[in-house]
C-alpha cells in the first residue's frame, strides 16, 4: 500500500494471512526458476512518481542493482496489495494510477476478505486494464513467465506442497499418501 499512518483494518489477520501466502506463492516460482527475489510488507519502492510500500514486490535478478538497503530505487515488474472490500473504489483506483506512475508492469489488488484478487497489466500507454483468467480459471502471470496458476487459489490458499506439485517442482509420493 501507498505510505501512510498505520490504520486499522477490519480484516487485519486475514490481510496478514494473504500476504504470507502471496508471498509463499511467488517466492516458490522466484527461487526454483532463480530468477530475483520476493519482498514483503516493508519494501519501499523509491520512483520518480513518488515513494510506494505495496504489500509484496517482485524484484528481478536484473534488476537487483537497484536494491539498496532502505528501499528499491524505481518501480518493480510485479506489486501486490492486500487490501480489503471495504475499500472504495476511488482509494482502489488512486492506487493504480499511482504504481502506472511508477511504471509497475503488473499490479495485483487482493480482497483479504473475500478472497479474490483484481489483476491488471499495464499498456503500451502504462494505464491498467484487468486481466481476466483463461476459460478454466488459471491467471497468466506477464511479470513473470512461469507464474499460472488457478485464481480460486487467492481463496484457498493451498500449502507448499500443492503449489510445488501443481508446477511440476516436485511429484507425490505415492506410497506415502
Amino acid at each position: 500500500m501507498l505510505e501512510a499512518a498505520p490504520t486499522s483494518s477490519p480484516f487485519a489477520v486475514l490481510q496478514a494471512k494473504q500476504r504470507a501466502w502471496l508471498i509463499t506463492l511467488l517466492t516458490v516460482i522466484v527461487e526454483a526458476y532463480e530468477l530475483g527475489a520476493v519482498l514483503g510488507p516493508g519494501v519501499v519502492l523509491e520512483t520518480e512518481a513518488g515513494r510506494l510500500c505495496p504489500d509484496v514486490a517482485y524484484i528481478p535478478n536484473t534488476d537487483r542493482s537497484r536494491v539498496k538497503a532502505d528501499a528499491v530505487r524505481g518501480g518493480a515488474p510485479l506489486v501486490i496489495d492486500v487490501l480489503h472490500s471495504r475499500v472504495p473504489e476511488a482509494e482502489r483506483a488512486a492506487l493504480r494510477q499511482r504504481y502506472a506512475a511508477a511504471q509497475v508492469l503488473e499490479y495485483w489488488q487482493v480482497d483479504a476478505d473475500r478472497g479474490q484478487a483484481t489483476c491488471y497489466q499495464a499498456n503500451a500507454d502504462w494505464r491498467y486494464e484487468p486481466i481476466p483468467p483463461d476459460a478454466r480459471g488459471i491467471y497468466y502471470s506477464a511479470a513473470i513467465v512461469h507464474l499460472a496458476f488457478p485464481v480460486d487459489w487467492f481463496r484457498k490458499q493451498p500449502g507448499l506442497l500443492t503449489l510445488l506439485e501443481w508446477w511440476g517442482i516436485v511429484e507425490r509420493d505415492e506410497a506415502h499418501e
